[in-house]
Parts: structure tokens; C-alpha cells; sequence
């Protein structure tokens, strides 16, 4: 890890913090049976709400002992980035995964999955996870995406929305991510990872990877909410 007090312009030395998080010294005993970790590419979330508020938390694949599989478990540090603690298991065969705050305090998961994308929820601010499922409105290619709340009543979701790589679009949840609707298409041809930002004028800005197959290429788009109701409408 490597901090920066300046916007970025320079940072500090890299310190070593993958004994906290997974391998023979790790804080949760559970970790000890995985040989390796990554943060994927995209958002952390810090929580604002409850008694954990300014909790600083990454969903993390941690990789398996001997099998070519991956577990979901939550990263999170309630110092600002000093220290690291993980939490028990949030998503058995979780893969690229990210965080969204509810309105009721609670955590939601969405992890990379095959067919259809993966999900689970916390109430205790990230450490113990519930009953894992799938959003099977969710046709899509095992990928990273994104999740980005608009208001208290709406969240977006950029996925790929095919079983191939291709198609990145946004998905609209008005339940708190219960279920997902309406996928809008911001390119449908060859495109995979994505990830969302709010700006500071109220629009949308995605950060999408194209032609995955070919020479990569990263572009920049960028949306308000009154193009994606429109284009929600019209494909109801």
C-alpha cells in the first residue's frame, strides 16, 4: 500500500501489508488456507451511515490452496488505511466483486459469476455475510462491473449485459438491489470491465474497457440521469 497527502501528485514507500490480510500470519485464522489475493480494478467503498461510519472496505477474491478457485471475503480498515482486518466469508466461489452501501445500513455484494451475477448482504457492517444467491435478471459474462447510487430510491449497475463480452450497459435497481431492470446499453459491441463515478455537476461518468478481444482500448463516457430515464423508458 502506498498513501498520498498531496491529490496524488507523489506518494509514500510501499509498506507490506499482506500478512494482515491472507497466508499463515493472517488476522482472520480462516485466510491461513488461501494462497493469494487481489484487489480488483474499480471503487472501494467507505461506509457513511451507522456505527461504522468512515469504515474503509474492498471486496477481495482470495484464491484456494491447491484448487484453481475463488472465495469473496471483505478487506476493511476502520483507521483510515493504517491497518487491515477481513471479514468471515461473504460469497463461496466469488470471483471480481463490489460494495454498495444501503439505506438501511446494510452491505450489498455483487460478484463476478457465470449466467447470472452473484449477491449477498451484511448487517453488521461487513464482517459476517448471509445467504448467498444470484440475480438471475442478469444475463451476463463472468466480468468486473460497478454499482453507483443516484439517490435513496436508485442505484445503477454496469455490466456486461450478454453472455459474451460484449454490450457493457446499465442496470437500474429501485428496490436496494433486490432486483435489477432495464438494461441500457452504453456500447454494444466488444466491452467488458467498467467502472462508475458521480462528478461533481450531478452527471455520470463510466470508465469502460473496449474490444477486449483485440488492442485494448479505455474510454471515457459520460451520461446525466435524464438520458438514462429516457432511454430506460423507452425500453420498457
Amino acid at each position: 500500500m502506498r498513501r498520498s497527502s498531496d491529490g496524488g501528485h507523489t506518494w509514500s514507500e510501499i509498506v507490506d501489508v499482506t500478512s494482515q490480510l491472507w497466508g499463515s500470519q493472517a488476522t482472520n485464522t480462516v485466510c491461513s488456507n488461501y494462497r493469494a489475493t487481489f484487489f480488483s480494478s474499480g471503487n472501494g467503498l467507505r461506509l457513511r451511515r451507522g456505527e461504522h461510519a468512515g469504515r474503509i472496505m474492498f471486496a477481495v477474491p482470495m484464491l484456494r490452496n491447491r484448487e484453481n478457485i475463488s472465495d469473496n471475503f471483505v478487506v476493511f480498515s476502520d483507521d483510515n488505511g493504517l491497518t487491515w482486518q477481513v471479514s468471515y466469508r461473504a460469497y463461496n466461489g466469488g470471483d471480481e466483486a463490489k460494495l454498495m452501501e444501503l439505506v438501511d445500513g446494510r452491505i450489498l455484494l455483487s460478484t463476478r459469476q457465470n449466467g447470472a451475477r452473484g449477491h449477498n448482504t451484511s448487517s453488521d457492517g461487513g464482517m459476517r455475510w448471509e445467504q448467498q444467491g444470484r440475480w438471475d435478471e442478469m444475463t451476463t459474462n463472468a466480468c468486473n462491473g460497478d454499482m453507483l447510487r443516484l439517490d435513496d430510491t436508485t442505484i445503477i449497475h454496469s455490466i456486461v449485459n450478454s453472455p459474451q463480452r460484449q454490450n457493457v450497459s446499465i442496470f437500474t435497481s429501485n428496490d436496494e438491489g433486490v432486483s435489477w431492470h432495464t438494461p441500457v446499453s452504453l456500447f454494444e459491441g466488444p466491452s467488458v470491465y467498467s467502472s462508475l463515478t458521480m462528478l461533481d455537476d450531478g452527471t455520470i461518468g463510466a470508465y469502460v474497457e473496449l474490444n477486449p478481444n483485440g488492442p485494448c482500448e479505455l474510454w471515457y463516457m459520460n451520461f446525466n440521469r435524464k438520458w438514462l430515464e429516457e432511454r430506460t423508458d423507452q425500453m420498457r
